[in-house]
Protein backbone atom coordinates (compact mmCIF):
# COMPACT_ATOMS: atom_id res chain seq x y z
CA UNK A 1 0.00 0.00 0.00
CA UNK A 2 0.75 3.64 -0.84
CA UNK A 3 1.68 6.36 2.11
CA UNK A 4 -1.60 8.25 2.82
CA UNK A 5 -2.44 11.67 1.41
CA UNK A 6 -4.27 12.30 4.46
CA UNK A 7 -4.57 11.06 8.29
CA UNK A 8 -6.96 11.51 10.87
CA UNK A 9 -6.97 9.52 14.17
CA UNK A 10 -10.20 7.12 14.37
CA UNK A 11 -12.48 7.86 17.76
CA UNK A 12 -12.49 5.41 20.34
CA UNK A 13 -15.59 4.64 22.74
CA UNK A 14 -13.07 3.18 25.24
CA UNK A 15 -10.44 5.39 26.81
CA UNK A 16 -6.79 5.11 25.42
CA UNK A 17 -4.50 3.27 27.36
CA UNK A 18 -1.00 4.08 28.45
CA UNK A 19 1.37 4.31 25.66
CA UNK A 20 -0.98 3.15 23.35
CA UNK A 21 -1.40 5.36 19.69
CA UNK A 22 -4.55 6.18 18.37
CA UNK A 23 -5.62 3.87 15.25
CA UNK A 24 -5.55 6.04 11.98
CA UNK A 25 -7.61 6.35 8.83
CA UNK A 26 -6.26 7.72 5.69
CA UNK A 27 -6.52 8.80 2.66
CA UNK A 28 -5.10 6.91 0.20
CA UNK A 29 -5.05 7.71 -4.23
CA UNK A 30 -4.81 4.48 -6.45
CA UNK A 31 -1.58 4.43 -8.62
CA UNK A 32 -3.40 3.04 -11.28
CA UNK A 33 -6.71 4.44 -11.63
CA UNK A 34 -5.48 7.72 -9.57
CA UNK A 35 -8.84 7.01 -7.80
CA UNK A 36 -9.20 8.45 -3.77
CA UNK A 37 -10.47 6.14 -0.79
CA UNK A 38 -10.42 5.53 2.84
CA UNK A 39 -8.45 3.10 4.53
CA UNK A 40 -7.17 2.06 7.85
CA UNK A 41 -3.23 3.19 8.38
CA UNK A 42 -1.82 0.13 8.73
CA UNK A 43 0.72 0.45 12.19
CA UNK A 44 3.85 -1.60 11.99
CA UNK A 45 4.43 -3.93 15.32
CA UNK A 46 7.66 -3.45 17.02
CA UNK A 47 9.89 -6.26 18.02
CA UNK A 48 10.92 -4.03 20.79
CA UNK A 49 7.52 -3.59 22.07
CA UNK A 50 6.71 -7.15 21.44
CA UNK A 51 10.37 -8.04 23.46
CA UNK A 52 9.20 -5.52 26.23
CA UNK A 53 5.89 -6.99 26.95
CA UNK A 54 7.63 -10.63 27.13
CA UNK A 55 10.00 -8.98 30.02
CA UNK A 56 7.33 -7.29 31.40
CA UNK A 57 5.04 -10.86 31.98
CA UNK A 58 8.02 -12.59 33.05
CA UNK A 59 8.99 -9.49 35.58
CA UNK A 60 4.88 -9.87 36.52
CA UNK A 61 5.49 -13.94 36.99
CA UNK A 62 8.65 -13.15 38.62
CA UNK A 63 7.23 -10.77 40.81
CA UNK A 64 4.03 -12.96 41.86
CA UNK A 65 6.20 -15.97 42.89
CA UNK A 66 7.84 -13.51 45.26
CA UNK A 67 5.17 -12.67 46.54
CA UNK A 68 3.53 -15.99 47.03
CA UNK A 69 6.75 -17.32 48.86
CA UNK A 70 6.60 -13.85 51.19
CA UNK A 71 3.43 -14.87 51.99
CA UNK A 72 4.00 -18.54 52.65
CA UNK A 73 6.89 -17.52 55.06
CA UNK A 74 4.79 -14.93 56.94
CA UNK A 75 1.83 -17.41 57.29
CA UNK A 76 4.27 -20.03 58.52
CA UNK A 77 5.94 -17.01 61.15
CA UNK A 78 2.72 -16.31 62.12
CA UNK A 79 1.85 -19.84 63.43
CA UNK A 80 5.10 -19.93 65.18
CA UNK A 81 4.28 -16.88 67.25
CA UNK A 82 0.78 -18.03 67.82
CA UNK A 83 1.95 -21.27 69.33
CA UNK A 84 4.76 -19.19 71.58
CA UNK A 85 2.02 -16.86 72.55
CA UNK A 86 -0.19 -20.06 73.54
CA UNK A 87 2.64 -21.64 75.06
CA UNK A 88 3.48 -18.52 77.21
CA UNK A 89 0.22 -17.67 77.94
CA UNK A 90 0.34 -21.88 79.59
CA UNK A 91 3.58 -20.42 81.67
CA UNK A 92 1.92 -17.32 82.95
CA UNK A 93 -0.73 -19.39 84.38
CA UNK A 94 1.26 -21.78 85.91
CA UNK A 95 3.52 -18.95 87.47
CA UNK A 96 0.42 -17.16 88.57
CA UNK A 97 -1.20 -19.88 90.65
CA UNK A 98 2.98 -20.44 91.97
CA UNK A 99 2.43 -17.08 92.75
CA UNK A 100 -1.00 -17.67 94.42
CA UNK A 101 -0.18 -20.40 96.40
CA UNK A 102 3.36 -18.87 97.85
CA UNK A 103 1.19 -15.75 98.88
CA UNK A 104 -1.54 -18.28 100.51
CA UNK A 105 1.04 -19.98 102.27
CA UNK A 106 2.80 -16.72 103.63
CA UNK A 107 -0.46 -15.11 104.63
CA UNK A 108 -1.22 -18.20 106.54
CA UNK A 109 2.34 -18.40 108.20
CA UNK A 110 2.00 -14.54 109.25
CA UNK A 111 -1.27 -15.51 110.57
CA UNK A 112 -0.20 -18.19 113.03
CA UNK A 113 3.26 -16.13 113.81
CA UNK A 114 0.89 -13.19 114.50
CA UNK A 115 -1.33 -15.80 117.19
CA UNK A 116 2.45 -17.42 118.50
CA UNK A 117 3.08 -13.39 119.52
CA UNK A 118 -0.37 -13.22 121.15
CA UNK A 119 -0.28 -16.51 122.78
CA UNK A 120 3.49 -15.75 124.25
CA UNK A 121 2.29 -12.33 125.47
CA UNK A 122 -0.55 -13.81 127.29
CA UNK A 123 1.56 -16.67 128.87
CA UNK A 124 4.43 -13.52 129.71
CA UNK A 125 1.63 -11.26 131.30
CA UNK A 126 1.97 -8.92 128.61
CA UNK A 127 -0.71 -6.44 127.86
CA UNK A 128 -1.37 -3.95 124.88
CA UNK A 129 -1.08 -0.72 127.17
CA UNK A 130 2.18 -1.90 128.68
CA UNK A 131 3.84 -2.17 125.43
CA UNK A 132 2.44 1.53 124.58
Amino acid sequence: MSTPVKTWPIPSRRPMRAGEEPKLAGIYDCPSCKARFRAAVATEVRREDTANIKNMVERIKGIKGELMQTLKILHERIKTLETERANLMIEIDKLRKVAESRATALESEVSMLKEEVQSLRELLGYSKESED
